[in-house]
């Protein structure tokens, strides 16, 4: 598995991996496309003979934060570490700029709140009606070293 950032020819794979991790809540292609398109946003892509996982986060310089937006991992691979590995790569990025990392994720994704714990991260609030379909979102923080 190779972990490289993603160029605009991606964007279909990416988009797989969002229906494939998201279903209904993912987002459109259009809002993809132009986060990848922001100087700010870094996107990075796991892939063997093709992607099979993303990372999606902003970098606020002034702030010195950076935000997690989103991670998606394809069915087939995970349980393999690969959420794992995409967040280390991040974190690795994210230490350059910032000294926090944060994200949102819902409470009710276990597997994925699960994973952010065991990475060292903390909930720092719930947040009430954070997604447009009115349901809650743990935001979650890390400090990095």
């Amino acid at each position: 598995m190779r972990i490289r950032r993603a160029e605009a020819s991606d964007l279909p794979a990416i988009m797989a991996l969002e229906e494939g991790a998201f279903g209904p809540r993912r987002w459109n292609e259009a809002f993809v496309r132009e986060l990848m398109g922001q100087e700010d946003t870094v996107t990075l892509v796991a892939e063997g003979d093709v992607v099979i996982a993303y990372v999606m986060f902003s970098i606020s310089r002034a702030y010195e934060t950076v935000e997690v937006l989103s991670l998606a991992v394809s069915p087939a691979f995970r349980r393999r570490g690969m959420a794992k590995d995409l967040m280390a790569q991040a974190e690795s990025v994210a230490e350059r700029w910032a000294g926090t990392v944060s994200l949102c994720v819902r409470p009710d994704n276990a597997e994925a709140v699960n994973l952010y714990l065991s990475l060292g991260y903390k909930v720092l609030a719930l947040c009430s009606g954070y997604y447009e379909d009115g349901s809650d979102a743990y935001m979650m923080v890390k400090h990095l070293e």
